[in-house]
């Protein structure tokens, strides 16, 4: 006899494998409690390790319960450590298929802020978005943004007061916003992170991404 999970509490997980990502699991898996159910009593539970793929960082995540002597998995999805976009994984053919569910539960908690000066911390793209103390300050004027470094922490070759970015807030095509030059930015494949793109600016979670 299956049972719809109602609750957070009946999910566990491994906690010290990319915090940042159980925020978006749990959110996947309260869209979807009635398809992934509990079966004989058995609850959910999910778990994390990080991965690359085509050269891009992820958060894999497997979902299932845990029996006696195995674990049966119910689901794959994979978590994009830059877009925080949300892939549920088609093992027939080894692909990833974005679930588009995930942009219209995050949109309204990700618009820009009003015209002003704000605090940010920098997440580095290589450390799975840690900060190590490092901040900017973010200064929104209509549309056009200033990313101005803080001297926090101990970044070379910057020192407190550099213009590390600027330009215009664009929303890219993957859902996020992006710090542009021009609307073209909004199509590229490759953005934030170490890559050559535009960066990522994240309002909801006061980010600045960075290599």
């Amino acid at each position: 006899m299956s049972r719809q999970v109602d609750s957070v509490e009946k999910i566990t997980t491994i906690p010290e494998v990319a915090l940042w990502a159980d925020e978006y699991i749990i959110k996947y898996l309260q869209c979807n409690k009635e398809r992934l159910a509990e079966f004989d009593g058995q609850p959910l539970t999910y778990i994390k390790e990080t991965i690359e793929r085509n050269e891009r960082n992820y958060v894999k995540v497997k979902i299932g319960r845990n029996f006696k002597h195995r674990y049966v998995t119910n689901q794959w999805i994979f978590v994009d450590s830059l877009t925080k976009e949300i892939y549920e994984y088609d093992t027939t053919n080894d692909s990833l298929l974005r679930w588009d569910e995930f942009a219209k539960i995050d949109t309204q908690s990700n618009e820009i802020l009003p015209n002003g000066k704000y605090r940010f911390d920098i997440a580095f793209a290589e450390w799975e978005g840690i900060s190590m103390g490092e901040k900017v300050i973010i200064v929104i004027q209509n549309n056009s943004i200033k990313v101005i470094y803080e001297g926090d922490g101990h970044l070379t070759l910057v020192k407190k007061g550099d213009i590390l970015d600027q330009g215009i807030i664009m929303k890219h095509k993957t859902g996020v916003w992006i710090i542009a030059k021009n609307q073209s930015d909004t199509q590229l494949d490759e953005i934030g992170g170490c890559s050559d793109g535009p960066t990522i600016i994240d309002f909801k979670n006061k980010k600045y991404w960075m290599c």
